[in-house]
């Protein structure tokens, strides 16, 4: 598992790690990354080319990260309506 140092933004910190996890049909073009911050864990998916490179993008990595365990094909559930 390759590890990055630590980088800051908007006041907080994140490390960044990668997982070992990548869709099927994604294995040789893409990577996916684990942003681990003080009070949260985000994912990101984003081609190796991005990545493996002297000075990747953490602030476009993390606007397109989604929070661990989240799906963006799921759809919210809709809030019930008081009575």
């Amino acid at each position: 598992m390759l590890e990055r140092e630590f980088f800051h933004l908007n006041g907080r910190t994140w490390f960044v790690r990668v997982r070992e996890s990548v869709r099927r049909d994604e294995t040789y073009t893409h990577i996916t990354l684990e942003l681990v911050g003080d009070r949260e864990t985000r994912v990101v998916t984003c081609l190796r080319e991005e990545w493996h490179t002297p000075e990747p993008d953490f602030a476009s990595l993390l606007a397109r990260s989604v929070a661990a365990g989240a799906s963006r094909q799921a759809r919210q559930r809709p809030r019930s309506l008081p009575e």
